[in-house]
This record gives structure tokens, sequence and C-alpha cells, in this order.
């Protein structure tokens, strides 16, 4: 690793530091060197307020060392006006000589911009570790490139590929173990929504909340073309707000409840950016194999989850057909192995 990768992964790790809180921005961190010294460092701890660039340039007490130091930062610097004024021309304004960036900003607002203005000012590099930073930020990619939420697609199935039993009208049959059981509830707290379409709904009776873990409840969300999911069912009760993707809209006093139109012939993908248009930048998909079916037969996700128990049903529903490739992550938990999928090549 050379040297400028390496202050390169100390500025991700610092990133790493607003996991949870910067989001929907990007994780970014700061390191300004001078004579191979740090100087200054500084991560975005928080959506809303001050970002790396500035808590880094706001760490270093004598600031004419600026005027020969080097800037490096995971992601370009903003180029317009948010919550915050523009990164990129508090550098400017320091006349920091050089600006080392990891990653270009896929924000239409920025992508490129801030790094044509610097090179008008000072010296500039991007590119170092540049697969890393990306993957740092891989939500933030996937909203800003498709201006969708960044899809996970997870399911529990037995040993022999089965995702429920024969019976699974008299209720949702238990797969997975306790400890798979509390990372899903984890999973789920990370994460704006999830969803299921109506089966699912009528026969397992989820409540879809965050119990076996702390964290917030992600936001329900219910495919239901006809609105046939009785009212007395959990996923209507108020431990969590639910959104409706129906044809048919009704009349709702309920402020947990919200209605989004969609039609007969809108492809998913359409639907999942009017949930990114209604503030879902993340999303799990826990329903049945059809509609888990249709996201994978569309390329429509950035991960799959499959939690894989030593169970044996011989019957019942058939698990998604998906072919894990040979790049999956397989760790055990507790009596289970979980199988991670990521569709890396969606942003690299």
């Amino acid at each position: 690793m050379t040297y400028e990768e390496n202050i390169m992964s100390q500025c991700i790790t610092l990133a790493k530091k607003g996991y949870g809180k910067a989001f929907p921005n990007p994780m970014v961190g700061c390191i300004i060197v001078l004579e191979n010294k740090i100087i200054g460092k500084g991560y975005h701890e928080k959506f809303g307020e001050a970002h790396a660039e500035v808590n880094a340039i706001n760490s270093v007490k004598d600031k004419k060392l600026l005027r020969e130091a080097t800037l490096y930062v995971n992601l370009e610097p903003c180029f317009h006006f948010g919550k915050t004024p523009p990164c990129v021309d508090l550098i400017i304004q320091h006349k920091i000589k050089k600006v080392i960036i990891g990653t270009k900003d896929p924000n239409k607002n920025v992508c490129g911009k801030s790094i044509s203005k610097l090179k008008e000012k000072c010296e500039v590099k991007f590119g170092v570790l540049e697969k890393e930073c990306k993957n740092l930020n891989k939500k933030f990619f996937i909203n800003q490139i498709y201006e969708r939420p960044y899809i996970i697609l997870k399911w529990s199935q037995t040993k022999d590929g089965f995702i429920n039993n024969k019976n699974f009208k008299k209720g949702i049959q238990k797969i997975s173990c306790k400890e798979s059981q509390k990372y899903n509830h984890k999973l789920r707290s990370e994460v704006d929504g999830i969803m299921i379409g109506k089966n699912t709904a009528l026969y397992d009776n989820p409540n879809l909340t965050v119990r076996n873990f702390k964290g917030r409840n992600p936001i329900r969300i219910l495919i239901d073309n006809n609105n046939v999911v009785p009212k007395s069912h959990n996923i209507f009760n108020n431990e969590s707000k639910t959104i409706i993707l129906t044809k048919k809209i009704e009349e709702n006093i309920n402020p947990n409840i919200k209605y989004i139109k969609i039609n007969d012939d809108e492809k998913l993908i359409e639907i999942t950016k009017k949930l990114k248009n209604n503030n879902i930048n993340s999303l799990i998909v826990e329903g049945g194999a059809k509609l888990l079916t249709s996201f994978i037969n569309e390329n429509l996700w950035d991960e799959v989850k499959i939690f894989q128990s030593k169970k044996i049903n011989k019957d019942g529903i058939k698990a998604p057909h998906f072919n894990v490739n040979t790049n999956s992550e397989i760790k055990n938990i507790g009596e289970d192995k979980l199988i991670n999928v990521n569709n890396n090549q969606i942003i690299f």
C-alpha cells in the first residue's frame, strides 16, 4: 500500500464513525497532511451538520499551514449549497496546496464539478482506493445514480431449499434459529423500509418490526393492489408507519397509513422510485417467493441475504431460484448459515 493509499484508508476508517448518523448523506472522512505528518482530521458526524472537510480544516490551529498541506478526502467535496455551504469553496479559500480524492460524487449537482474547480487553484488527484471509497457509500451511490432505494432481498430457507411447508396457510413456518432472527431484526433497524406482498400479509400476519434488537422500526410497505388485507392485521397496527401500494386509494384518517397509487403495467423499478420520492432510501424485501423472484428477474437488487437452516422440509413452497456466485460471503449464525451476495457490478 502506498503512502497515499494508507492515508485514504484512514479517511475511510474515520468516515465510518458517521455510520447510521450521516445518512442519507454519504459517510466522509478527511485528513490533512503536512510533510508526512497529520495536522488535521474530521468526519461528517451527523446529517445536516458540518461536513468532513469543514471539521478537518477547523481542527488545524495554524491555518497558515494549510497553504503547504495536502487534503485527503474519500469523496469529492460538495459543489452546491445544501444544508451547508460548498466545501470546495472553503478549500480554495484556505489555498490548500493539494487535494487527493478517493472517488467522484455521483450527485448530479457535483459529479466532477468540484474537481474541475479545484484544478484551477491547486493540484488535484482522484481515484485513490476508488473501489473501496465507492463501496463505503454504496447505498448513497445507488440512491444518486438510479434514483431508487438501496435494495436488499432477504429470505430464510431450509437446507433442501424451501421457505415454508405445505401447510403455509395456517401460518409461517419458523425456519431460522434465534440468533438469525435477532440478526434479521438488526438488519431491519438499519433500513428505511421493509416490503411484503399481500399473500405474506394474509397468511403470515407479520409485524415487520424490530423486537429482538434495540433500534428503530422500518416503515412497512405492503403491495396490495385491491386492498384485500384486513385492517385488523398486524401490518396496520401503530407500532410503525405503513405504506400501501395499491390501485385503489381509500379514504384514510389514520396518520400511520399512507396510500401510494400504482398501475397494473407499472414496473418494479418505477414503484421503487416512488418509494425513493417518499424518503425510502434503503429497503428490505421480505415478501414471498413470487415477489422476491420478480426483483431477481429484473436484476433489481443490491444485496441478497439467505438464511439457510439445517431443517429439511421435503415439500412446501420452494425458495426463489437464485444463483449464488463464487464471490459470496458465507458465515455461521447460530445453527444457520448466512449467505450474502453483493451486486457490485451495479456501481463498479
